[in-house]
């Protein structure tokens, strides 16, 4: 730190001599920036930014790094996130065989209360060798040997599923004549007994069962995840699963001066189940009263989460085409038909538009995709929202024909790249590596003007949005046997537009993009100093790119320099 001459209108905070990209229209690279309270002062040259500095302004020597807006992830599942790892759940990612698997769940049950509930999450069945395609696939008596009387639930990675042991059916009730949920599919035998795997809105028939965690333990694993986001550059994110107690829980910490993340929330009122029903969301948007952009900076209600349907690794992806192995998926809405369900998704679609609540649709399906277009637009020409910018999460396999009527209408897509990026294993041999090919087609969507953030979906991947970078930028990425694919010339990213889906495509789907995304006069310090150039790192180094402070509206909340 450097203490120089006396300026009153003197700023809190100056960095200099470095390469701030401030991600602004014209992508301008400035030298400096000076923050004073939670606001951007200056951007400029070392120079004219110098001019604002005081006896009491810290001055950061940059020394040629590199200082982006703070990066806003916009789909991330914040308390989710703080839940994956020990000692709330066991991390079973890096599992490889059933052996393995009861020696994670014999350690992490370890210290357990009687009675306590056993919980791991993040396994998938092309890492499994015994639940792999062509094996027995997950059973619930693979558990059953090392749980014993204690219930146990494992989330998959994609958080669409749950394998559970006989203890935990047992506590839920289910057993080969209960039926299926609407939305959803308990897996059975050739005998019709459960196997103890639950697909989509089933899983909802064992987890509502589990008992809560008291509130400071969850709302300390929520303070310790928005520290780990600091720690990546992460500023804001948008909380795409926000049921009432979780939105009680962010609203705690922002009264006790705890949060270091803003949170865009989108509200589900049926979590763990993915459906929601026409009459269910009539009741809650009666009772709620609120609409999209209630809050302040740091809490703000954004808009409404619904799914259309389920992911490609279970089949309830709702297809065009069938699986290779036959099947098409479809809606996890209610309905007895394909065509009930749809004129379900419909009508759900346009009562949350007439509350003015943004729409944000998980779709993984082409078929679903179409779906969730046709009720948007229908929406939009009953009752015109210009501002809506509604949204499709995932939106992993889209026709050709859908792009234009995304653009024509504003609906945005919020991309995954890095699901592209870990999941070709899992997903090429279900869809076909022609599909593959095809899926998450941000290139494609941004030439036909329609509008792309880009995301994590943590925790069903770590949130590393210099994973995303790369990958856009042409860095490889595993391939099915070990080898390294790469997305050709035409699917990848420019540094600048890849730049952009991690910053200001988050901050416009927010409606916050006068607030933050870029460095300018007036908006909202939020800032990561990284010691590489992302412009010019090289495609494979990128992943490797080191955040060394943090900013978030004047604070700093990462310093990797400051002791312990």
């Amino acid at each position: 730190m450097r203490l120089v001459r006396r300026n009153d209108c003197a700023a809190d905070v100056v960095f200099r001599g470095g390469r701030v990209l401030t991600v602004d229209r014209d992508f301008t690279v400035a030298s400096a920036v000076a923050v004073t309270g939670e606001r951007i002062r200056a951007v400029g040259s070392d120079e004219s930014v110098g001019e604002l500095i005081g006896p009491d302004t810290r001055v950061i020597e940059l020394g040629g790094r590199a200082v982006l807006p703070g990066i806003n992830d916009a789909h991330l599942h914040l308390a989710l996130f703080g839940l994956s790892s020990p000692p709330f759940s066991v991390d079973l990612s890096g599992v490889r065989s059933v052996a393995a698997l009861g020696e994670a769940l014999t350690k992490g049950s370890a210290g357990l209360a009687d009675g306590e509930w056993l919980i791991g999450g993040g396994w998938r069945e092309t890492t499994i060798a015994e639940f792999a395609p062509g094996a027995r696939g997950p059973h619930r008596e693979h558990l059953d040997a090392v749980t014993g009387p204690r219930p146990a639930v494992l989330n998959h990675v994609s958080l669409h599923s749950v394998l559970a042991n006989t203890a935990a059916l047992r506590v839920a009730g289910i057993d080969r004549d209960t039926a299926d949920p609407a939305g959803g599919r308990i897996v059975r035998d050739a005998d019709g007994e459960p196997t103890g795997l639950l697909l989509e809105s089933a899983a909802g028939l064992v987890t509502r069962h589990r008992p809560r965690l008291p509130e400071r333990r969850r709302l300390d694993a929520i303070a310790s995840a928005m520290r780990t986001l600091n720690a990546l550059g992460i500023t804001s994110v948008t909380d795409p699963v926000v049921w009432p107690e979780l939105l009680r829980d962010y609203l705690s910490l922002h009264r006790e001066d705890r949060m270091t993340v803003r949170v865009n929330t989108l509200l589900h009122w049926d979590w763990p189940s993915p459906s929601t029903s026409s009459d269910g969301i009539r009741t809650a948007l009666g009772y709620a009263g609120l609409s999209s952009g209630l809050g302040d900076d740091w809490l703000r209600v954004g808009g409404v989460k619904l799914f259309a349907d389920g992911v490609p690794g279970n089949r309830t992806a709702w297809l065009n085409q069938p699986y290779p192995e036959g099947g098409s998926g479809g809606l996890v809405t209610a309905g007895a038909t394909e065509e009930a369900r749809y004129a379900e998704l419909l009508d759900i679609i346009d009562q949350v538009h007439r509350h003015r609540l943004q729409i944000q649709i998980h779709v993984t399906g082409d078929r679903a995709a179409d779906a969730a277009i046709d009720g948007i637009v229908r929406a939009q020409r009953a009752d015109p929202w210009p501002r809506a910018r509604h949204a499709l999460i995932h939106g992993t396999l889209l026709s050709e024909e859908s792009l234009p009527r995304l653009a024509e209408y504003g609906i945005g897509v919020i991309t995954s790249s890095l699901m592209k990026t870990y999941t070709r294993a899992s997903m090429e041999p279900v869809i076909g590596a022609d599909r593959w090919e095809r899926t998450f087609p941000a290139a494609a969507l941004l030439a036909a003007g329609v509008a792309v953030a880009d995301s994590s979906d943590a925790p069903c991947f770590f949130p590393d949005w210099r994973r995303g970078l790369a990958t856009f930028a042409g860095a490889g990425f595993p391939g099915r046997n070990g080898e390294t694919a790469v997305l050709p010339p035409e699917r990848r990213l420019g540094r600048e537009q890849a730049i952009r889906l991690w910053t200001g495509a988050g901050a416009y789907f927010e409606h916050a993009e006068d607030r933050k995304g870029a460095l300018q006069r007036g908006k909202l310090a939020d800032l990561v100093v990284l010691a590489q150039d992302p412009l010019t790192t090289d495609p494979e180094s990128l992943p490797g790119l080191t955040p060394v402070l943090t900013m978030v509206g004047g604070r700093i909340v990462f310093d990797a320099a400051a002791p312990g």
